[in-house]
């Protein structure tokens, strides 16, 4: 679960850049390498016969390029967010230990513009309503202390490659991100176990993007 850019203008003598190449060329959710660009909460549930398949769903809550009223409709919840994501992922290798696990996993995750607010943690496929503006393939790692039974704190880094970029509605004129450019994840939160036999679990979680 779960943005660097440039804008190129020619110049000369007579020469201006098409109004249409202008609004291509501006982007949100970029920055210089090194910043952070997204922020979200969200979601993860883990399920399958051996806790191998992930789920997760959330929301923008703050966005280089966007401002506040152009990611919520009213004060910032999740139900009056305007841009929310969903992820699937599959678990690629996975240690157990005493108190410290860590799981790989790689995905697939997509950013949707809402023409309204709706999204609700009760049903996970409200986040997939809407136009998708940017998609992005994930290879994350996902290291839990556990501190009690039942209980983890989940910390999640990893590499997301943008694979599609699209433009905004409304009269912002600008791409979310751009195909290709490359970001680090990460997230930290609350996990609880709800099945000890299949290691399904629920995690809460909040985090970030950075440029790398």
């Amino acid at each position: 679960m779960i943005g660097g850019a440039g804008v190129a203008v020619a110049a000369g003598v007579g020469l201006t850049a098409a109004p249409d190449a202008l609004a291509e060329s501006r982007t949100v959710g970029t920055g210089p390498a090194g910043s952070m660009v997204v922020e979200f909460r969200g979601r993860i549930a883990q399920s399958g016969t051996s806790g191998e398949e992930f789920t997760s769903y959330g929301f923008l809550i703050r966005t280089d390029g966007l401002s506040s009223a152009q990611l919520f409709a009213g004060q910032p919840s999740v139900g009056s967010a305007l841009f929310t994501a969903y992820a699937t992922g599959v678990l690629t290798a996975r240690v157990l230990d005493q108190s410290v696990h860590s799981l790989d996993i790689e995905g697939d995750l997509t950013v949707f513009q809402r023409n309204a607010p709706g999204a609700d943690f009760a049903d996970p496929a409200s986040f997939r309503v809407g136009r998708p503006v940017a998609g992005f393939r994930l290879t994350l790692q996902d290291v839990l202390a556990v501190f009690a039974p039942q209980q983890g704190i989940p910390t999640l880094t990893g590499d997301m490659v943008q694979i599609m970029a699209h433009r905004l509605a409304g009269d912002s004129g600008a791409n979310f991100g751009r195909r290709g450019q490359r970001l680090r994840m990460f997230a930290t939160g609350l996990g609880r176990l709800v099945d000890p036999v299949t290691l399904n679990a629920l995690l809460e979680i909040a985090g970030n993007w950075s440029t790398e």
